[in-house]
Parts: C-alpha cells; sequence; structure tokens
C-alpha cells in the first residue's frame, strides 16, 4: 500500500481552544513538567469516565 509509512504512532487530531485557555493549558502542563498533549489525554479520559458514570 502506498502513502506515509507507520510511525506507531495514533493519528494527530486536531482542535481550536481560544488563547487563553491554551496558555493556561500550557503554562499547567509546563509547571508539572508534561506535554500539552498528555495533559488533554487526560483530561479526556476524566472526562469519558464521568459521563459513563453519569450514563450509569
Amino acid at each position: 500500500m502506498a502513502g506515509r509509512p507507520a510511525t506507531g504512532q495514533t493519528p494527530v487530531k486536531s482542535f481550536r481552544p481560544p488563547p487563553a485557555l491554551w496558555a493556561e493549558l500550557e503554562e499547567l502542563a509546563a509547571s508539572e513538567g508534561r506535554k500539552t498533549s498528555d495533559a488533554l489525554v487526560e483530561a479526556v479520559h476524566d472526562w469519558v469516565r464521568k459521563k459513563k458514570r453519569e450514563k450509569s
């Protein structure tokens, strides 16, 4: 199959947060020595778990 070779990573997703929110995310992630993407993945996991609990 032609195309870009596999990187072994999940596909990139994007969104457009308000600049002030992104700045807060960057500041908090940096203060914990984390990548913004790792903090976002954790936040989404937390939100999904919360919504699943609400449905139960």
